[in-house]
């Protein structure tokens, strides 16, 4: 339990961990700790506010990805795995459930006869749609528990964080490219 009303669990983790292993600092929990413990708390309070629509969260970010920028077309299969952030097998086994379920289907390339795109059927966009109305209102519930000041700081900082990871892939991409050719 916290010591005090400005204590959570990260804090008691970090006092726990200082008193186990003095030797090393344990001062990343207060940032990385506290971001993971938030996702995760995210995720199930999304998925809560999903599953009335029949939804997970990895279906919805499917979903999502493909009402946000996939058009007319659709998207094509690595698209889509880099907007939802999973392996070529996890988003292979998230499309073929979308399309059970009737939220999208395979379509050719209009531009690469060998290709494939995703699209969202009418279901599929229907139900983004609705889905998206309660998602926007439910995260900018918890948005708000931060004033306008502090999201904006927030924002910022969490936008820094991402932009390093994001250039180390970009440079990661760019060294094994040139390494294959």
């Amino acid at each position: 339990m916290p010591n005090n009303a400005a204590d959570d669990t990260i804090d008691r983790f970090i006092a726990e961990w200082t008193a186990q292993r003095p030797d090393l600092d344990f001062t990343y929990l207060a940032t990385i700790g506290r971001i993971l413990r938030t996702s995760a708390h995210l995720r199930d309070s999304m998925d809560a506010w999903l599953a009335p629509f029949g939804l997970s969260w990895e279906m919805f970010d499917l979903l999502a990805s493909l009402e946000r920028s996939g058009g007319k077309n659709g998207l094509r299969p690595t698209d889509l795995y880099e907007a939802c952030m999973l392996s070529s097998g996890a988003t292979t086994n998230r499309i073929d459930r979308a399309e059970k379920l009737g939220y999208a289907q395979r379509r050719p390339d209009p531009d690469d006869g060998r290709a494939t795109r995703i699209a969202l059927t009418k279901r599929g966009h229907a139900l983004a749609q609705k889905a998206m109305t309660e998602h926007a209102a439910r995260a900018g519930e918890i948005s708000d528990r931060l004033t306008a000041k502090e999201q904006e700081q927030l924002a910022y900082l969490l936008r820094k964080m991402l932009r390093s990871f994001e250039a180390q892939s970009e440079a990661v991409n760019r060294n094994g490219a040139a390494a294959l050719a």
